[in-house]
């Protein structure tokens, strides 16, 4: 008996590592590959604008569930397989076209010399100074909102931009890790409902779209890429490049119009792509008086002859006026998330920050949302709100005033 005792601490030691092993090896079949324990239990990414997406096995849109057949699951995958073919083919057929003929060194620099000129990097815009240099304009006035309408939106989609079209809402996301990857998608605006969409290949982040005519347009962040689409079908039309990141995307109807991150907003040919105009956003410090550059600039919208913009991090949106990159006006935006919501304590700033804007021209109707937002909103500006609410916080009370508008704090005048 007393030799069995001693054998047990062994044994049952054994025992415990032999169970370990076979968890271990039933975890692996399951995923098809070893599980690195960050794997296992993914973090919550650090703070950074985004990161890079999972491979389309790893994505959780394509996890098993329970509520989804091995059947479908193959079929989802397959379908994912064979469209990523369609962006590889594409690919290919950039590769196998001619490099243009520089004319060597001395061609190169002569087309450097002589290219399509740049704006002018100037203090002010032209028109834009008074005959002292000084700023012949006001800081920009800040309007407030009122939530018109409520309306869900799909808790996994790292959004990137938003366009409504038709009675039907287009969105392009991106692949963060815990978003259900870099997709462009069709949805029911009433019900939050996908009723088409197309994954993208795990290199590109997508980025920004916009609509002009039957085609969609999608940018990519940092792989210089931007597709074509049909917007019914999403079938993949072509592609086309550019030689810095894609962030928010729109259209004025005739010309894309595309940020990059920075304070420039590009302008190029839909037909074409080549660039035709590149605009600097500024806006006038109230407090300074001084026109500085507008940077960080997200998702674009055009909206009433003006260019919305989403600026990164920030809740709010600048007006800008496409013809000299002044901003207007901005768009107070600050509680429209509200912060205390668990579904958001578990992101940083970054990543549940506003990002998405939309607008129906018909009924005059505008939409924004954010990234991993379970709701997006119809909202209503309010002109100069903003303004009125500080300039009250800054006023004295009522009590410390006379009757007739004197400054009486200690009610001397009583």
């Amino acid at each position: 008996q007393t030799s069995m005792a001693k054998m047990a601490g062994p044994t049952a030691s054994l025992a415990r590592v032999s169970v370990f092993l076979c968890l271990l090896h039933a975890a692996t079949a399951w995923v098809g590959t070893p599980l690195p324990l960050t794997r296992l239990r993914p973090a919550i990414p650090a703070a950074g604008r985004r990161q890079l997406p999972l491979s389309c096995a790893r994505q959780p849109g394509l996890r098993a569930r329970r509520d989804i057949t091995a059947a479908a699951m193959e079929e989802k995958v397959s379908t994912i397989a064979a469209w990523e073919e369609e962006y590889r083919s594409l690919a290919k057929k950039a590769s196998a076209a001619p490099t243009p003929d520089k004319g060597g060194l001395f061609g190169m620099m002569g087309g450097m010399l002589g290219g399509k000129k740049k704006e002018e990097d100037s203090p002010f815009p032209s028109g834009l100074a008074d005959g002292k240099g000084r700023p012949a304009l006001s800081a920009p006035v800040v309007d407030g909102f009122r939530v018109v309408k409520e309306y869900y939106h799909q808790l996994d989609s790292f959004t990137q931009g938003i366009h409504w079209d038709n009675g039907v809402m287009y969105e392009g996301s991106g692949g963060y890790t815990n978003s259900h990857g870099t997709r462009v998608s069709r949805k029911i605006l009433e019900t939050g409902q996908t009723t088409a969409f197309r994954q993208l290949p795990e290199k590109y982040f997508g980025e920004g779209i916009t609509i002009i005519g039957d085609k969609l347009y999608q940018l990519s962040w940092r792989t210089n890429r931007g597709f074509v689409y049909d917007k019914e079908t999403l079938k993949l039309l072509g592609d086309f490049t550019y030689p810095h990141e894609g962030w928010g995307f729109t259209t004025d109807g005739k010309e894309l119009i595309m940020s990059d991150g920075s304070e420039k907003i590009h302008f190029l040919d839909p037909e074409t792509f080549v660039e035709t105009r590149l605009l600097t956003v500024r806006y006038l410090g109230k407090r300074t008086g001084e026109l500085m550059k507008l940077n960080r600039l997200n998702d674009l919208q055009w909206w009433k002859g003006k260019i919305l913009a989403n600026i990164w991090e920030l809740d709010r949106l600048a007006v800008i006026n496409p013809e000299n990159g002044i901003v207007e006006r901005f768009i107070e935006l600050k509680g429209l998330l509200d912060e205390k919501d668990p579904h958001y304590k578990q992101f940083n700033k970054s990543d549940r920050c506003l990002n998405g804007i939309a607008y129906c021209d018909v009924d005059d109707r505008l939409f924004v949302t954010g990234k991993l937002w379970n709701k997006l909103y119809e909202i209503e500006v309010l002109e100069g709100e903003a303004d009125r609410i500080e300039a009250a916080k800054a006023a004295p009370p009522t009590d410390y005033t006379t009757s007739a508008g004197g400054f009486d704090p200690l009610g001397m005048g009583k």
